[in-house]
Parts: C-alpha cells; sequence; structure tokens
C-alpha cells in the first residue's frame, strides 16, 4: 500500500516538473516513464507579414519559378537601372550583401514559410538570389527587390491565379495553418437568374432582352464549417450587331465573405480577385486577394477593418489592358 502511495506521489511530481509538452506513463512494471506529447498547433500568426510571389517570366527572366517580394527600391538608392533605363523595364541581379541594405528582411531573425499546393503545410524557403526588377508604365514604374527561394516544398508553376503560393515571414512555423484553393464555382447563363444573395448586392442595370444578356459567374473557396470567401463578376452585354467584339459592356466584379451557417454576404472592400485563404484550428483566418500589383489580406475576424495592403509590382501596360474583368465572349 505505502509502495503504491509512493509511486503515484513520484508520478504526480515528475509530471509536475517534466514540463508542459511531456507526461508520464506507467509501464507494466509499475515504474514510470515521461513521454513527450505533440507540441500543438500554433495556427495562423495573429500579425501576419505577408510577402506576394510574382513569376519569373513576368519581370524578364526566361524560366519557370517564382519570387518572392522583399521591398521597394527608392530612387535614390536605385543603382541598377541609369539614365535612359529607368524609362524602361527590365531586370538585374543584385549583390547578396546589397540586399539587406536594399530592404530585404533579415532571414536570421524570422523565416521565410511558403504555402504551396492545396492544403499542404508550409515550408522554408532561403533566398538564394536577389533581383532588382524595373517594371510598370511611363506614369508609375518603380524598382522592386525581388527573392528567389530554395523552397524544402513543392509548388505550382505559374500558370492560373489560383495557384499562386504565398509567403508568411515570422520567427516560428506556422504550424496548423494551411491554404486553401478555390475549390467551387457556378456560371449563370443570360436566362440564368443570379441567386438572390448576391443579386441584392448588385447596383440597378437596365437590361432587357434581347438587346441586352447578363452573363454572371462566381467561384469560391470554404471550409468544412461553411465559412469561406466568393468572387462575383456579372457582365451586361449590349448586342450591336453580330460581332461581340462591338459590343459595349458593363461590368461588376466584388468580393464576399461568409460566415458558417448560411448567414449573409458580406462585401470586402477594395475586392480584388481572390486567389486563396488560410485556415487554421479557429476555422477560416484571412481572405487573400491580388489586383493590379497589390496583395490584399482581410482578417477573417475584423472584416470591417481594412485589409492588410502590400504593393508588390507596378502594372504594365499589358497589366492595364487586361484588368478589366468581364464575360463578353469576344475573343482578340
Amino acid at each position: 500500500m505505502m509502495n503504491g502511495a509512493m509511486r503515484a506521489g513520484f508520478a504526480l511530481v515528475l509530471a509536475l516538473t517534466v514540463g508542459p509538452r511531456a507526461a508520464w506513463a506507467q509501464v507494466d512494471d509499475g515504474s514510470a516513464v515521461v513521454v513527450d506529447m505533440p507540441e500543438p498547433d500554433r495556427g495562423c500568426p495573429a500579425k501576419p507579414e505577408f510577402l506576394p510571389v510574382t513569376p519569373m517570366a513576368q519581370v524578364g527572366i526566361d524560366r519557370l519559378g517564382w519570387l518572392v517580394h522583399q521591398a521597394i527600391i527608392p530612387a535614390s538608392k536605385d543603382k541598377f537601372f541609369k539614365g535612359g533605363e529607368r524609362s524602361r523595364s527590365g531586370v538585374k541581379p543584385v549583390p547578396a550583401d546589397m540586399a539587406r541594405k536594399l530592404g530585404a528582411p533579415d532571414t536570421s531573425k524570422a523565416t521565410l514559410w511558403v504555402f504551396g499546393k492545396e492544403k499542404s503545410k508550409a515550408c522554408k524557403g532561403t533566398p538564394i538570389a536577389w533581383w532588382a526588377a524595373r517594371m510598370g508604365t511611363d506614369e508609375d514604374r518603380q524598382t522592386f527587390l525581388m527573392a528567389e527561394l530554395a523552397m524544402e516544398c513543392e509548388v505550382l508553376p505559374p500558370g492560373r491565379l489560383a495557384g499562386t503560393p504565398i509567403v508568411l515571414r515570422q520567427k516560428e512555423e506556422p504550424t496548423g495553418c494551411v491554404l486553401r484553393r478555390p475549390n467551387r464555382s457556378l456560371t449563370g447563363k443570360e436566362t440564368d437568374g443570379i441567386p438572390p444573395d448576391y443579386a441584392e448586392h448588385l447596383p440597378p442595370q437596365d437590361c432587357a432582352s434581347p438587346g441586352c444578356a447578363r452573363l454572371w459567374e462566381y467561384f469560391g473557396v470554404t471550409g468544412e464549417e461553411g465559412a469561406g470567401a466568393f468572387d462575383l463578376t456579372v457582365s451586361y452585354l449590349h448586342r450591336n450587331g453580330s460581332n461581340p467584339c462591338n459590343w459595349a459592356t458593363d461590368d461588376v466584379s466584388i468580393l464576399f465573405a461568409r460566415a458558417p451557417e448560411g448567414t449573409a454576404l458580406q462585401p470586402l472592400k477594395p475586392g480584388g480577385q481572390l486567389f486563396g485563404g488560410l485556415w487554421d484550428f479557429t476555422g477560416l483566418r484571412y481572405v487573400l486577394s491580388r489586383e493590379m500589383g497589390v496583395l490584399y489580406a482581410y482578417d477573417f475576424q475584423k472584416l470591417k477593418a481594412p485589409p492588410k495592403v502590400v504593393r508588390y509590382a507596378s502594372p504594365t501596360e499589358e497589366d492595364l489592358l487586361h484588368a478589366k474583368r468581364t464575360l463578353s465572349p469576344c475573343k482578340k
């Protein structure tokens, strides 16, 4: 009886002294052993530092891959593009010892964590080369410092927006935080009515058949609990002859968030094109969208607050040409 009490007392002391991530277990001979407990997931960070990525080909590097945004190089420190070069787009390598002086984050104090494929956990990304990328139009041209990463996980090659990786910079691994991609969509023809919860957010529009046709589509990203974000585009096509390229269009795009259990849609401003969301054990944490060289990260727990905004590129003439989101059948 006394020996049993002593063993129980020893086990209690052991459990209190081995720390919060360990526990004791009794084996067949009655002795106690220490068992390591798994570390609880940290989840997505409360104050994330997002670093957007850009395809290498977009800045002029002739190979597949991604560059992660580091900083905007001010004109006073831009030694790479001088004179007439400043009026043109281009890309030049940056010596490693200059990168920190130009604004590259100190990776010895915080790690870069890359979210790549659907539902995959974040992996480490280590800068192996830096680039100065000059881009934009004559009205808005800037030089951006970007880093090429060696990544410990596989990411999708540049292509569709929905496959774009996202990078977080923080000291500890964001365990339990995963990136979800758009996983649902619906397209409506001109005879299909827009779902009422979407339609109530659209401005009035005079569009009567056959002179006008209304097309719509939405896609979204949702989790098991039903919360998610949705991207709606509606186009009003004013027919003028048989060539769709001669038709005038009125186009509307709205980004929404929805809490679980079928609650009302909430428009998110300034919007942007949805490309994913970050989830952890609490549910949806951040809605991610991009628009014209800007990343928006909406805190799902504070949807009335402005999103976190990161400028990572200057739109080119081609970007401006294709910036309008439309469902017009015109193929140019």
